[in-house]
């Protein structure tokens, strides 16, 4: 049996190569002894995978070429009923993740919502969980009479005279008192909510004529207190050499605890999502004012200059070429800001040159003043190797401050530092400029960009500024 430091047999099923490599980077960093790592992208690759490799533990998308959603889980745990499987959802099939809880998947994580903390702390649960879900499973089998005895409420229906025997769980679990419970499957009839009788009692003659050996159902109960409790209860239908059903015999276990824990992470799940889609649509329309900002203020201007040039044009003939020329220029100028916004909007290639150069790159393109000296220092040779998610924020928080210090602070000079830790990636922006009182200043769009992303990434922010002193931005953010 495998344990949380036993060298580690990992399949991961994963049909995009960005979601597989950003996967594997946190799972390198973990620090779990992985033994090998094996990679499939459709699901009839990873049953092949899961027969002749075994594994330890699958990571599986639910969405993938040849299967989608629960078929995806239920293929893969039927062959492999002994491995824990960690579902890998997107926050379009949650609660399909979720389902697959309850059908016997370890765990789930949420794509681009985990870090090697939490990626680490989902595989030593989910062995933990297998190893006691396993042993459970032994002594099921082992003490099977003894379980359904002391732990369900044990009931035996005599088809033959319509009475129902109850053994002490209907008292223990129920509150019934022993002089209440009468032994008619009436009364069992009545304690059943009135929403769930008619399916409950369908299902049963369905299966008993039928010819079916057992029926199972969720349905809510009636306790002695008044209240309903959620049970899972299953029958067993046995028959005589006619194949005539003479008795069943049924377990009903007690799973209102378990339901309410579902509700509550289904609720949490869904105000997260909430959340989530609260956070993107406020930052969409921060980006969406600004744009409109430069589009109305700058460029739209130099537009309206430029055609106003070209109207005069038109109309006086002695200034003509010095109007068009004004013209060209002007349009010149907007087609550089347009080329300028642009390149603000769209993310860098950060895989492909690296961050400190993508930084080098924005700075370049920037509308900076020649008085402002940029100095860059990024030599630590672990930042290349963060995640790409982890970079982009990086970079996103420095054009964010790189905004800020060209068209407010007034400064001369400013460093950009970046290094890292052991746990976590450093950022130090300085300037020289006119400083600001943090106390007393609102932080405008800017500022609470970078104060969204820090907190995204559980880091932490810190400015150092006063009136004529510059400022200094440090955030922490954990590896």
């Amino acid at each position: 049996m495998i344990t949380s430091t036993h060298p580690l047999n990992i399949l991961v099923v994963e049909d995009n190569p960005s979601d597989y490599f950003l996967f594997t980077e946190y799972l390198r960093l973990t620090g779990l002894p992985i033994r090998e790592l094996h990679h499939a992208e459709k699901l009839q690759e990873a049953l092949e995978i899961v027969q002749d490799e075994n594994p330890d533990l699958i990571f599986l998308d639910l969405t993938l070429p040849d299967s989608e959603g629960i078929q995806s889980f239920t293929r893969i745990n039927d062959q492999a009923p002994h491995i824990s499987i960690i579902v890998l959802s997107g926050l379009s099939d949650t609660q399909v993740a979720l389902h697959t809880i309850v059908m016997g998947a370890q765990d789930y994580l949420l794509k681009g919502e985990f870090d090697e903390k939490l990626l680490a702390k989902s595989i030593q649960y989910s062995i933990e969980r297998k190893k006691i879900l396993q042993k459970v499973v032994e002594n099921y089998e082992r003490y099977n009479t003894l379980i359904k005895a002391t732990n369900d409420t044990i009931w035996d229906w005599d088809l033959r005279t319509n009475e129902i025997l109850w053994n002490e769980g209907i008292t223990n679990i129920f509150g019934f008192k022993p002089v209440d419970v009468q032994n008619t499957f009436e009364w069992h009839n009545q304690k059943i909510h009135p929403e769930d009788s008619e399916r409950v009692l369908q299902k049963i003659d369905q299966c008993i004529h039928e010819g079916k050996e057992q029926w199972q159902e969720e349905y809510r109960y009636l306790s002695a207190a008044g209240t309903y409790r959620f049970v899972y209860d299953r029958g067993y239908i046995l028959r005589d050499d006619q194949r005539k059903p003479y008795r069943v015999i049924g377990a009903m276990m007690d799973i209102t605890e378990r339901k309410k824990m579902q509700e509550e992470l289904l609720r949490s799940q869904i105000e997260t999502q909430k959340l989530i889609t609260q956070i993107t649509i406020q930052t969409q329309e921060q980006e969406r004012r600004e744009i409109g900002r430069e589009l109305h203020d700058n460029i739209n201007q130099i537009l309206a200059t430029a055609k106003l040039c070209v109207d005069m044009a038109m109309n006086d003939e002695d200034i003509r070429k010095e109007l068009l020329h004004k013209s060209y220029d002007n349009i010149s100028k907007a087609i550089n800001e347009i080329r300028s916004l642009s390149k603000n909007l769209v993310p860098p290639s950060l895989g492909d040159i690296g961050l400190k150069e993508a930084l080098l790159e924005m700075i370049e393109n920037m509308t900076v003043s020649p008085e402002l000296h940029i100095r860059i220092k990024a030599n630590d040779q672990h930042i290349e190797s963060l995640s790409n998610n982890k970079k982009l924020i990086l970079y996103r928080i420095v054009q964010e401050q790189m905004n800020n210090i060209v068209k407010h602070a007034r400064a001369t000079h400013a460093d950009i530092e970046l290094k890292t830790s052991r746990k976590k990636a450093h950022l130090v922006i300085k300037d020289n400029g006119i400083g600001f009182d943090p106390r007393q200043k609102a932080k405008g769009i800017g500022l609470n960009n970078i104060v969204s992303r820090v907190e995204m990434q559980n880091g932490n922010m810190e400015i150092i500024s006063s009136n004529g002193q510059g400022c200094v931005l440090k955030v922490d953010i954990p590896l």
